[in-house]
């Protein structure tokens, strides 16, 4: 009966001619998407894409195309890819899901948060993924750790929310394997010359480059690859605003060094108190993540150490510890990768 009076007093207030405007919500305002706008399909040979600032972070299709070049050069929501032959495809940091469904001979250049793949054959992948890739009724897959760069990556990175050092490309978990057979293998090289870079004016001008001279990600060999008698060293880069360009220099340098170095595995991490201290000891640091390094080589202790040096001597406070292979420095890395956060970040 209150709601009667309410309306009735409402009603004489506004005035017999007058009606009520109608009540408008938040969601009416959001701008229409146009479904057409992220959607590429049915393209038989030539190319297309999208260049940065046009995806922003929508979801996006590529479905039902044959020997074509497809580039997504924009961070994205979630990707599908279904029913593709042959083709070559660049998809950007995305920060969700990239399923790649019902494809055979396709070369597939991307960054996410997870990899799905269901029902292909020969597909090749250069992956950073943040955590198990995972193939399902699929042969002869192959996989290998993205190497790429264009001016805009990182800041796409930035935007899906990826880190370039948290990558288990080689971490594949087959979802339906078969006694005796392998359906996935390591790439044995970067396929540089087999990725076929944008040609169109509009694509060419991002500067895409497949390889790892320049690129923004470290290349890594994975923890599975890691042999028993290999000898190793943890370097740690502590928090700092130039913690990023810190650790891609040191990667730089020391496999410049050490002819037989590499990074083993890396990852981006917060820390808890009690894991500092178990990690990296009584080390005065700032507030953030953790870089950590695993790297192999020849006498990497000497070349990590010279380096750590080098890197710190400059700086009030240490940028970098570095953690050699002694019982002591075991029990480091033991501690690193016991922590539950490792389980989704190497």
């Amino acid at each position: 009966m209150g709601c009667i009076y309410s309306k009735a007093k409402k009603q004489a207030i506004m005035g017999a001619g007058e009606s009520e405007p109608p009540r408008t919500y938040s969601w009416d305002k959001k701008e229409r998407v146009n479904p057409a706008d992220y959607t590429i399909e049915n393209l038989s040979g030539g190319e297309a894409g999208r260049v940065p600032g046009s995806i922003a972070g929508q979801q996006f299709i590529i479905q039902n195309c044959q020997d074509a070049n497809i580039y997504l050069l924009d961070h994205i929501n979630t990707v599908t890819i279904d029913d593709c032959t042959d083709c070559i495809i660049f998809v950007g940091p995305t920060t969700g899901s990239v399923f790649v469904r019902d494809c055979r001979g396709c070369v597939i250049a991307t960054a996410c948060g997870q990899l799905r793949t269901r029902d292909c054959c020969k597909v090749d992948l250069l992956l950073l993924c943040h955590t198990q890739p995972v193939i399902e009724a699929s042969t002869k897959m192959r996989f290998g750790c993205l190497q790429a760069s264009y001016p805009q990556l990182l800041d796409q990175f930035h935007s899906a929310g990826l880190s370039v050092f948290n990558n288990s490309w080689c971490d594949v978990y087959d979802f339906t394997p078969v006694d005796g057979e392998t359906n996935w293998t390591p790439l044995t090289s970067h396929l540089t010359h087999t990725f076929t870079l944008p040609q169109s004016d509009t694509l060419a001008s991002v500067g895409l480059s497949i390889g790892p001279e320049s690129s923004i990600v470290p290349l890594t060999l994975g923890q599975s690859a890691l042999s028993p008698g290999n000898d190793i060293c943890l370097v740690v880069v502590l928090p700092h605003p130039k913690q990023h360009t810190t650790a891609m220099e040191f990667i730089a340098a020391f496999t410049s060094l050490l002819k037989d170095g590499h990074i083993q595995w890396s990852c981006e991490l917060r820390l808890e108190k009690c894991d500092v201290k178990r990690i990296v000891g009584e080390v005065a640091v700032g507030v953030g993540p953790f870089v950590a390094l695993l790297c192999v080589g020849t006498e990497v202790h000497t070349i990590c150490a010279q380096l750590g040096q080098e890197t710190n001597a400059n700086h009030s406070l240490p940028l970098v510890q570095v953690i050699p292979n002694t019982s002591a420095g075991q029990a480091q890395i033991s501690a690193l990768l016991s922590i539950p956060s490792m389980s989704t970040t190497l």
